[in-house]
């Protein structure tokens, strides 16, 4: 195993708390507790990791928090331990940790909900991950975002990530003149023991350096991707799997794959449907990276959502994977001027095949280029939050996959009210829209149902660096904002029996 660096890890000031997802909550006090039944209660504690910006010695990385609050008409958390029902403390904050949890040092706060608020930005081949962390009614949806700009004119965006325990990555490159840096984050108190599997076109990479990756409490691990494989396995279509053996971890994959462009290449799962939302209209060229990791075959059917509806490009209406390899599929100009969407059915549904997918996009043209990356996602859910717009430098692209929907598109500044406008999405098409900016600093966008069907989306960021056009796309999930808490009643027959 080759490590680029083994780096301190920067926390949040406030409380560290548990993940989203896993979040503590308390039923609010006065309902009543019934058997069997559950409640949909807000998030308390949030805790978000950001990995170590690939930014060389010439870049820079800026913060973005967002604190949406919690959805109307959901109970609010209460403290811990509180029978009067009263909130716990609140507050969001990105900060600094050294390993052991000693010299903590705050770079960004955020106390209002509603509100959004910046880091300064840092600078240096050797800046280290942070640690974002939330609590009580800044909790629910809390979301940070990690923007670098600065590298041979490119952008770099992700949205930072709960820690957990496995992980999947569709479209990295190993080829020479690419340079893909997986980094695995640690925030818990003990080490963690990570597994990394890789399958290119051929199956599984034999003689990888990838097993027992031991990951040190408060630290990260920056693997270069080329390292962990054997001589002759370079591939510019991989899918890699981060499999947590004990602890857990953050894990982020940053592409860089030279005079094309860099960014991240989002986290996805295995699933019998791909929906891949946020394609671009003006993009020049895309690549599709499908992999099969289980034990059968996969064929699928190819369908594009665009202004006009679903359709079946010509010349890829399916494609075939086999067990434990990956295929990769030129899709050129797909988009043809309007942004769309890509979704992946088996073209048997009785023989449905788990797989992973991903899609490299390339904007631009002869005078430069820049790549962004998306993935096989899940839709907005209940509400879906995406921090670090500027300006009018943002593009939501909103897809209904069944029927129709309506959505409630928000916008979150710092020291501004919050907005928002509503937006249909006829079935089976994809909708561009520019938020309109509430003042002169960053902000955030959510989208919420209204009515209809299910609609995934994504935010893309774009930014004119000489003749480069660069951007950065990131795709908008459910911010997991509530969790359902199980009722119990108190049994005293119990102690009788």
């Amino acid at each position: 195993m080759i490590s680029r660096t083994t780096q301190s890890l920067l926390a949040a000031v406030g409380v560290l708390a548990l993940a989203v997802g896993i979040a503590e909550v308390h039923p609010p006090t006065g309902q009543a507790a019934v058997a069997g039944a559950t409640v949909l209660t807000a998030v308390q504690h949030t805790t978000l990791i950001c990995p170590p910006p690939v930014q060389g010695g010439s870049g820079s990385t800026g913060y973005s928090l967002a604190v949406p609050g919690a959805l109307s008409g959901v109970a609010p958390a209460t403290a811990s331990g509180s029978g009067s029902g009263a909130a716990a403390a609140n507050g969001a904050s990105l900060g600094s940790l050294t390993p052991g949890g000693t010299g903590s040092k705050s770079l960004a706060k955020q106390s209002q909900v509603g509100g959004s608020t910046t880091a300064k930005a840092v600078s240096g081949d050797k800046a280290p991950a942070l640690l974002a962390g939330s609590d009580g009614t800044t909790a629910p949806g809390f979301t940070v975002q990690q923007t670098t700009s600065g590298v041979g004119s490119t952008l770099s965006g992700t949205g930072c990530t709960a820690p957990g325990t496995e992980f999947w990555f569709s479209g990295a490159d190993t080829n020479k003149g690419s340079t893909d840096y997986l980094e695995l984050s640690n925030a818990e108190a003990t080490a963690a023991d990570v597994d990394i599997q890789i399958f290119g076109p051929s199956g599984e990479v034999d003689n990888t350096q990838a097993s027992n990756i031991n990951v040190p409490a408060g630290g990260t691990a920056s693997l270069l991707l080329s390292t962990l494989i054997g001589p002759g396995n370079d591939n510019s279509s991989l899918a890699v799997h981060v499999l947590v053996r004990s602890g857990r971890v953050a894990a982020a994959l940053h592409a860089d794959s030279g005079s094309k462009g860099a960014d991240w290449i989002p986290a996805t799962t295995a699933g019998g449907t791909q929906v891949i939302a946020g394609l671009p209209g003006d993009l020049t060229d895309a690549t599709l990276v499908v992999a099969a990791p289980g034990t059968a075959d996969a064929d699928l059917k190819v369908q594009l959502a665009s202004q006009s509806g679903w359709i079946t490009p010509a010349g890829h209406e399916t494609v075939h994977v086999k067990a434990g390899m990956v295929t990769s599929v030129d899709l050129g100009n797909i988009t043809r001027g309007q942004p769309a969407a890509l979704r992946l059915t088996p073209t048997d549904p009785k023989q449905a095949t788990p797989v992973v997918a991903g899609i490299q996009v390339v904007r631009g043209g002869r005078n430069g280029t820049d790549t962004g990356y998306l993935a096989g996602s899940g839709s907005i859910g209940q509400r879906a939050t995406a921090a670090g717009s500027t300006g009018n430098d943002t593009t939501l692209l909103l897809t209904a996959t069944d029927t129709t929907a309506v959505v409630k598109v928000g916008t979150i500044g710092s020291g501004t009210t919050p907005s928002s406008t509503s937006v249909s999405v006829p079935a089976g098409t994809t909708v561009s829209v520019t938020p309109k900016a509430p003042g002169n600093g960053t902000y955030a966008v959510t989208v919420e149902p209204v009515s209809g069907g299910s609609v995934y989306a994504a935010r893309m960021i774009t930014h004119t660096s000489g003749s480069v056009p660069a951007f950065t796309i990131q795709q908008l999930t459910d911010d997991r904002s509530t969790v359902q808490i199980p009722h119990a009643v108190q049994d005293n027959s119990i102690l009788t029996r």
